[in-house]
């Protein structure tokens, strides 16, 4: 998409209470409010912004409004985070949240992390990342008219790690009603990679403590990845673990056990595995597992992680998830 760097400095909203939009959406209170110069019409160009943390950080962010954008009907609001030495605008050709044919309705907002890296990351010690997305919920939900009961997250590598870190916080665990890490680096905090065999990646505690549950997850990792094994292990002075481990870790926390379905798809070549309790909560933990796919973003057309393309388009297969998830 193209990229307008319009230069716009936002800060934070600390207060903004939810308002009707229509009988089926929580509207928040930027309904009404037109949309900033710079973003009208909407459609077409996404914006990089620039925004102040409530800490008083300067951050940037690119953000993409939908061309049947209208300021009185609420929307989803879609996070989408780059892996570590990437930024935001690759994640945004890389994940294609812009892409009206598969994100017609839903605001997509790239972050910048700090140093082009998030934190989960072992080198992003003192980075308060969590309290960026929070500071920027507020401000969305205060200029744009935001379904609040559909904000989401992914990302990819680093970007799919600190989407599982923010699944596994308290409070905004209870904001973003789903998630969807891509080749996600889940690094074990306090871990170290001297400690971490192959028998120790399967069963290496996993912190975490979401505010809410069940809670949706969804992810994808390919079976040759290298920069972040499926089969885990030590990495950058920690430890990740395997992701079936990790999966199952997910499954367990929600208490649906280890029983799944698993599905095979394009001839055997991709596995999905569903995790769930009773009726209709079979995939509230999702996981596909791709032969032959390395450190990517799934396509079936080529991108910037994989020259040659493969079976599945993630991106589609996210927001068909993330619609059948609110709070």
């Amino acid at each position: 998409m193209a990229l307008l760097r319009s230069l716009i400095f936002l800060t934070s909203t600390a207060f903004c209470t939810a308002i009707p939009s229509s009988p089926q959406t929580a509207g928040s209170c930027g309904c009404g409010k037109p949309l900033p110069a710079a973003q009208s019409p909407p459609g077409g160009v996404s914006h990089q912004t620039h925004f102040a943390q409530s800490d008083g950080t300067a951050r940037t962010y690119l953000i993409h409004v939908p061309s049947n954008y209208d300021v009185n009907k609420a929307v989803p609001l879609i996070f989408s985070f780059h892996g570590r030495t990437k930024n935001s605008s690759e994640q945004e050709v890389l994940s294609q949240f812009s892409n009206e044919e598969w994100n017609p309705d839903g605001i997509a907002v790239y972050p910048q992390g700090i140093d082009n890296q998030w934190q989960g990351d072992p080198a992003s010690k003192g980075v308060d990342d969590i309290g960026f997305v929070s500071d920027m919920i507020a401000h969305f939900k205060d200029r744009y008219c935001i379904d609040t009961s559909r904000i989401y997250a992914a990302g990819k590598s680093n970007g799919g790690g600190f989407t599982n870190v923010l699944a596994c916080d308290p409070d905004l665990s209870k904001q973003i009603a789903a998630f969807a890490p891509v080749s996600g680096a889940f690094y074990v905090p306090g871990s170290s990679s001297n400690n971490c065999s192959p028998q120790t990646a399967q069963s290496i505690p996993i912190p975490c403590n979401p505010g809410r549950n069940p809670l949706p997850i969804l992810e994808f990792h390919g079976s040759a990845d290298g920069t972040i094994p499926y089969s885990g292990g030590p990495r950058r002075n920690e430890c990740l673990p395997t992701m079936p481990h990790w999966v199952r870790e997910w499954s367990r926390r929600e208490g649906f056990g280890l029983t799944n379905k698993t599905t095979s798809l394009h001839g055997g070549k991709v596995l999905k595995y569903e995790y769930g309790g009773g009726q209709g909560e079979l995939g509230i933990v999702s996981h596909y597992l791709v032969e032959g796919l390395g450190h990517a973003w799934p396509s079936k057309t080529p991108n910037d992680d994989n020259s040659e393309g493969t079976y599945l388009d993630a991106t589609s297969i996210i927001m068909n998830f993330f619609t059948k998830y609110t709070l």
